[in-house]
């Protein structure tokens, strides 16, 4: 609160406070004086004083964002972990890469050779390979793109 509201109300509260005093407590003047100094000190204290305590107007927060957002930030995260770590490749991004071409070559009916001539030399040898790396993002982007394709 201001301090020109602050002190206006403590004035306000003095006031009033010594006038009910007076006329209808029927206390002497000086004392319902006192009674209304107190109070208005007290006010005074409690409106500076009260900043915390005021209400912040701010906008809604936006919702949490949808659990895709999540989802992506989280395999964002385990890829940049994956690029610079083999092992984590290995055990974390390489069978989901590979589950998602099973799915892919089950979904299509193929099996055998016409699976593998629909993978790839680069993308089979990137799921199977235990020393496969994971590539670049614009290549890795090709492999798996090749398993969107009807």
């Amino acid at each position: 609160m201001s301090p020109v509201r602050s002190w206006s109300l403590a004035v306000l509260v003095t006031v009033l406070v010594s006038a009910l005093g007076v006329w209808p407590g029927n206390i002497p003047l000086f004392w319902s004086a006192c009674l209304g100094v107190a109070g208005g000190a007290v006010t005074l204290l409690a409106t500076r004083y009260a900043g915390p305590l005021d209400p912040l107007w701010r906008a809604v927060p936006d919702p949490a964002g949808s659990a895709t957002d999540l989802q992506a930030a989280n395999l964002a995260g385990r890829l940049a972990e994956a690029a610079v770590d083999q092992v984590r490749f290995v055990s974390r991004v390489q069978p989901r890469l590979r589950a998602l071409a099973e799915a892919a070559v089950r979904e299509r009916g193929l099996s055998g050779t016409e699976a593998a001539d629909f993978l790839g030399p680069d993308l089979a040898e990137l799921i199977s390979s235990p020393h496969a790396e994971l590539p670049p993002p614009h290549r890795a982007a090709e492999l798996l793109a090749r398993l969107e394709k009807p």
